[in-house]
């Protein structure tokens, strides 16, 4: 104390200036990755949750690329395909996010409009998301989930004959999702009651939205993630 008292005013406040450098360089060292892995909602709300995110998160989204001889879209895709994905990039030893914001269920509730048939049957959907859950938490990645984005049944099967989606299946997938993210105490955004509150105007094709439904998209998604990682900087205080 007797040495901070000699430099005098001038020394206390450069070495005061000095001391707010150094912690708000340390923040923005400490500030929080987030990795995008969804369908191609995902994709198209992605740039504009990366441009609200700037400056806050360091955000990466899922690219095509082929790990282990094995190739993957920049699509999610179903449960099977996050599935068989994470397993392969969770063993890269440079992929160390601290969060994976987190989503598939659109793709798996698609019916064959022969066979009639679901994709991915629910009991499934079920057990491929307990296996990610678990295979994220094994690496200390905290997950955020995202609620798979309406089903407009009217709207999506007189857009796309070949596979046919149905209101009813989303809502028991995404109720399935609910009960685990529960079970796993993983934190959801509900980005489903969101964008149904846009209105059936807000479609561009069968279930893809308009440039200014996925900026609002981008906005929501983005104030939800801080205050999750907010929430989480509080608690370890």
């Amino acid at each position: 104390m007797h040495r901070f008292k000699k430099i005098g005013n001038a020394g206390r406040a450069l070495l005061l200036a000095a001391i707010i450098a150094t912690a708000l360089l340390s923040m923005v060292a400490a500030k929080p990755t987030l990795f995008i892995l969804g369908d191609s909602i995902s994709i198209h709300y992605g740039p504009h949750l990366k441009k609200f995110l700037e400056g806050t998160v360091d955000v990466e989204q899922k690219q095509a690329e082929t790990i282990n001889g094995k190739k993957f879209s920049r699509n999610g895709g179903e449960s099977r395909r996050v599935l068989a994905y994470l397993t392969e990039k969770l063993e890269q030893p440079g992929f160390q996010p601290d969060y994976i914001l987190l989503n598939c269920g659109l793709h798996d509730i698609g019916h064959d409009s022969v066979t009639h048939q679901l994709k991915v049957p629910a009991a499934e959907y079920r057990q491929n998301l307990e296996k990610v859950f678990t295979m994220i938490r094994q690496k200390k990645i905290r997950i955020i989930w995202v609620t798979t984005t309406p089903v407009v049944d009217s709207i999506h099967n007189s857009r796309i004959k070949e596979l046919q989606r149905f209101a009813k299946d989303l809502a028991q997938y995404n109720q399935i999702a609910a009960e685990l993210c529960r079970e796993y105490e993983i934190k959801t955004i509900d980005l489903h009651d969101f964008t149904a509150k846009l209105g059936a105007d807000a479609y561009i094709d069968n279930v893809h939205y308009k440039e200014d439904v996925r900026v609002l998209q981008g906005a929501y998604l983005a104030g939800a993630i801080e205050e999750i990682i907010k929430e989480k900087y509080q608690l370890q205080q």
